[in-house]
């Protein structure tokens, strides 16, 4: 009988269980989209029961499109990170939706914190600078305006958790209120030197620590199954999205560096052993930890708008109708004919964490052409890259290759482009699933079915990018458009 491994992969958009091989490589899946709720604007949730629904049809339909027999020795979960849900312990009935990472609504909470100390305050404990992306401020949200869970917190009755620790405690129905470093280090209230909750932190915020979950090493035991296709199998890995990329990329040296492009782009670098402060607009993030050893941490970027910038000019402005028409625009023109786009849609995170910056359109002139536009939607996310990049060689780690994956990698126009303005070699792998692959084979790694070399060894590469053209005067006329972008004020 074959056997093979799996992961549970929990995204921004939607959910999707995997089962592959040992080296990562697709034998069955199933995947399914959840609902964005946008209440207000600004505000995104998602409903937690829905995404416990989703996984368990998964988790059945993958079953079901095994050919032959095998048998599912152990499971990752990895999942996005930042965005929080609230639930009652003896009911396991959630006190509202889950707010996302990129939801918006703690702006005001976020401005007190900054009115009362300065934006990087809490970034020797943490890694994190104020701002409205991390899980903190969203906890101190829901605490505020939900009076059922203020109540009940008072009682011992609530449970907090990322998406990582909701799905465990669900699907192992044993009440194991876990959550690994990686997630744990997103949410501004776990110590990155200690690799547990800060006490100071959590008085700072006002949220009881028996309400959060126990940090575990990332390829721990976090409980077995209990779905009737796969009972018993162990949870043997929890991992926060971008770091089961960066697993799946087999970023297991210092220097390493992997860039998820899909509805935001997140950039990560393997930092090593030591804790580094970046003085440049860098999160420091756990990277990974293997149960019994010391943490690898890492420099992280993180870029608001990806793909989602291409469908506002797609849905929203009808700039083009399909993926093809946009890519043409970079054969159509020689240049972006001096138009540059800001898509400060949310603020502007990594390195410039200013959530008062606008969306800017920049250098329009009767010179302009639609293509001159849809080529500088494309420029956008490269410059983008190119901030997170710069700052990461500021901060003292040389990158010499990007490996690259998630949607947009799809687009063989845009990674070139991307090699040609960040003037680095792009790698584009065989396995695209880098999340779910990275998940599964970490699991792997904690039942010592694998080791990292291993995963190194059965990285396979499909196509290299390199930097063919200099965009160094570009990027100049990019960061005055920036500057723009952050002056611009809004009258109140």
């Amino acid at each position: 009988m074959q056997s093979v491994i799996g992961s549970i992969d929990s995204s921004t958009t939607g959910t999707r269980f995997t089962v592959c091989n040992l080296n990562g490589e697709q034998l069955s899946y199933h995947y399914v989209t959840h609902k964005q709720i946008t209440p207000h604007q600004g505000w995104l949730e998602h409903d937690p029961m829905e995404i416990l629904n989703n996984t368990i049809e998964c988790i059945k339909q993958a079953h079901k499109k095994m050919n032959g027999e095998h048998k599912l020795v152990t499971i990752g979960v990895t999942n996005q990170r930042e965005t929080v849900v609230a639930w009652n312990k003896n009911t396991a009935i959630p006190y509202m939706n889950a707010i996302v990472w990129s939801d918006t609504r703690t702006h005001d909470i976020c401005q007190e914190y900054l009115n009362k100390y300065p934006k990087n305050y809490f970034q020797q404990k943490t890694g994190l600078p104020i701002n409205t992306y991390f899980s903190s401020y969203k906890l101190q949200w829901m605490i505020q305006n939900n009076p059922t869970l203020k109540d009940d917190l008072n009682s011992g009755n609530v449970l907090f958790g990322t998406i990582d620790c909701w799905l465990v405690w669900n699907l192992t129905r044993e009440q194991n209120h876990l959550t690994d470093v990686t997630n744990a280090s997103r949410t501004n209230l776990m110590n990155l030197h200690t690799l547990q909750w800060d006490e100071q932190l959590l008085n700072q915020f006002n949220i009881p620590k028996n309400c959060l979950p126990q940090i575990k090493a990332s390829n721990s035991n976090f409980g077995t199954l209990k779905i009737q296709e796969y009972e018993g199998v162990p949870i043997n890995c929890v991992l926060g999205d971008q770091q089961a990329a960066a697993i799946g990329h087999a970023l297991f040296h210092e220097g390493d560096c992997k860039n998820t492009q899909g509805s935001g782009l997140f950039i990560m670098a393997n930092i090593g052993q030591e804790i580094k402060i970046s003085e440049f607009g860098l999160l420091t993030t756990v990277l990974y930890q293997k149960e019994n050893e010391k943490p690898i941490y890492a420099f992280e970027g993180a870029v608001e708008s990806g793909g989602q910038l291409f469908n506002w000019a797609k849905d929203k402005l009808q700039w083009f109708d399909n993926w093809e028409q946009l890519s043409q625009s970079t054969v159509n023109t020689e240049d972006n004919g001096g138009v540059y786009i800001v898509p400060a849609f949310s603020g502007l995170f990594t390195p410039f964490w200013n959530f008062d910056a606008t969306g800017t359109i920049i250098g329009l002139s009767y010179y302009t052409t639609k293509d001159h536009l849809r080529r500088a939607i494309l420029e956008s996310v490269c410059y983008r890259t190119k901030d997170v990049i710069k700052a990461m060689e500021q901060s003292g780690i040389k990158i010499n290759k990007i490996h690259v994956d998630g949607g947009l990698t799809k687009n063989k126009e845009l990674m070139q482009l991307q090699a040609d303005i960040t003037q680095k070699k792009l790698v584009y792998p065989e396995i695209i699933e880098s999340t779910a692959s990275g998940a599964a084979m970490f699991a792997a790694v904690g039942l010592k079915l694998l080791t990292e070399q291993q995963i190194i060894q059965n990285m396979k590469v499909q196509q290299i990018y390199e930097g063919k053209r200099s965009y160094e005067k570009q990027y100049k006329q990019w960061e005055l458009a920036v500057n723009c972008a952050l002056q611009f004020k809004k009258i109140e």
